[in-house]
């Protein structure tokens, strides 16, 4: 079995990625002193650039079949993108780090799992891939670890730009073991007959995948078979329900800020969630399995839709410490449930499409969820501002609540709360 060592080199960038996550709402109420809405728009930007960005690397990839350069740009561009920061005076020059940031560090994304596929036997790929995926999941963790810490040691307001200066170290890090550690593959295989799918252990604000297989092709044309209705139709409330999520999420860490949370607190919030979703990533198997696809959907997204509701009623009713412990705990056990979701929502698809068409489907769902947080992130800035924070978490509840009637309604093969033990998907364990 060839050796996987290069996987260092993810982890390390992983933690780099990690290490920024809570920064954009950081960055722009308490560096900038921007406000809510331009939060939302800093997400929606970063996100943007990310979807046709990942798209293009991929497809140049493919048609140069090579790899290890990508990963490289990635890696290198990350360190680069980031060092201007210091320079950064107002909203429009930080979000333009940001798409410099997406386009580049994107590079690496769609090539990574595919050349571990290219490395490893056959039979090996569904564990190597689930243990690829935790270690990006474990490195997204050991990141907000240390941004906490060093957040701790250098707690003025003006050192937040040396968090990205840190996160580019360590990318930098990541290129040299890249560089030492990574060989071209020796063969190469083509995405769409790849039967596996990879899952997003930890959700973030943005749209930044840490490993992705398909993606929407740009020289696909009418090849493979098209897409079941059905299919089709679940994908696009996959999409619709995180745009749901992201009216929620982008402006949450605000809130927070404005409860008069410090910067350690809003680390410490990320690395809470994060944790929880990584830990609860490796259960997630065993329980969509036990439970059925539906009823985990349901359950997990319904439970969403109960928290979202009881916390309209924290900016509004509590105050102090009582809405500071009751706010990151909510944060917190978000992050357990996105785990199940995530892999609901992509052994559905998996299974229920053809596998001439599995590797368009499975594409168009990544890309889709791009552009659900794209238009999720710009929508929370607009609602937040003008109507306050208690009305987007309801509005975001009674979106979610209406995509989860109708995704009930297009899923199929199953009864909800049946509690029939489910076959497992031999590509989609955890």
């Amino acid at each position: 079995m060839p050796s996987n060592k290069w996987f260092i080199s993810y982890l390390m960038s992983s933690m780099a990625s990690g290490l920024t996550n809570p920064m954009i709402p950081l960055f722009v109420v308490v560096y900038l002193h921007s406000n809510v809405f331009f939060v939302g728009v800093a997400s929606a930007v970063s996100s943007a650039a990310s979807v046709p960005a990942l798209i293009f690397w991929g497809n140049l990839s493919d048609s140069l079949s090579r790899r290890k350069v990508f990963i490289l740009i990635g890696f290198f561009g990350a360190f680069a993108s980031f060092l201007p920061i210091f320079f950064v005076r107002n909203i429009y020059e930080y979000m333009a780090i940001l798409i410099l940031f997406q386009v580049l560090a994107m590079a690496s994304v769609p090539v990574s799992t595919v050349m571990i596929l290219e490395q490893n036997d056959r039979s090996q790929w569904p564990q190597v891939i689930s243990n690829f995926s935790m270690i990006s999941g474990v490195g997204s963790v050991i990141g907000l670890v240390i941004g906490t810490v060093f957040i701790t040691l250098e707690y003025s307001p003006s050192a937040l730009p040396l968090v990205y200066i840190l996160s580019s170290i360590i990318y930098l890090i990541a290129g040299v073991t890249a560089i030492k550690l990574i060989s071209e593959p020796g063969r190469h295989i083509t995405r769409n007959d790849v039967p596996l799918h990879t899952f997003r252990v930890v959700e973030r604000a943005r749209y930044f995948p840490t490993s992705v297989i398909h993606f929407l092709s740009l020289s696909s044309g009418k090849n493979g078979e098209n897409l079941d209705k059905n299919v089709f139709l679940f994908i696009t409330m996959t999409a619709f329900l995180m745009f749901g999520f992201q009216l929620f999420f982008v402006p949450y860490p605000v809130m927070v800020i404005k409860f008069g949370g410090n910067n350690i607190l809003i680390f410490v919030m990320y690395a809470l969630n994060s944790l929880l979703s990584t830990i609860s990533f490796m259960f997630t198997g065993r329980i969509v399995t036990r439970l059925g696809g539906k009823t985990s959907l349901f359950i997990a997204v319904f439970s969403r839709v109960i928290i979202f509701s009881a916390a309209a009623a924290i900016p509004m009713f509590l105050y102090g410490t009582y809405a500071l412990v009751s706010a990151v705990a909510v944060y917190a056990v978000l992050g357990g449930i996105w785990s199940i979701i995530s892999v609901s929502q992509t052994n559905y698809i998996s299974r229920n499409s053809g596998q001439k068409a599995r590797g368009k489907a499975i594409g168009l769902y990544n890309s889709l969820l791009g552009v659900g947080q794209i238009l999720g992130g710009l929508t929370s800035g607009i609602i937040t501002t003008l109507y306050g924070y208690s009305i987007d978490y309801i509005t975001s509840a009674l979106i979610i609540m209406a995509g989860l009637v109708i995704m009930m309604k297009i899923y199929r093969g199953e009864k909800i709360f049946s509690f029939s033990k489910a076959s497992p998907d031999k590509y989609g364990q955890c």
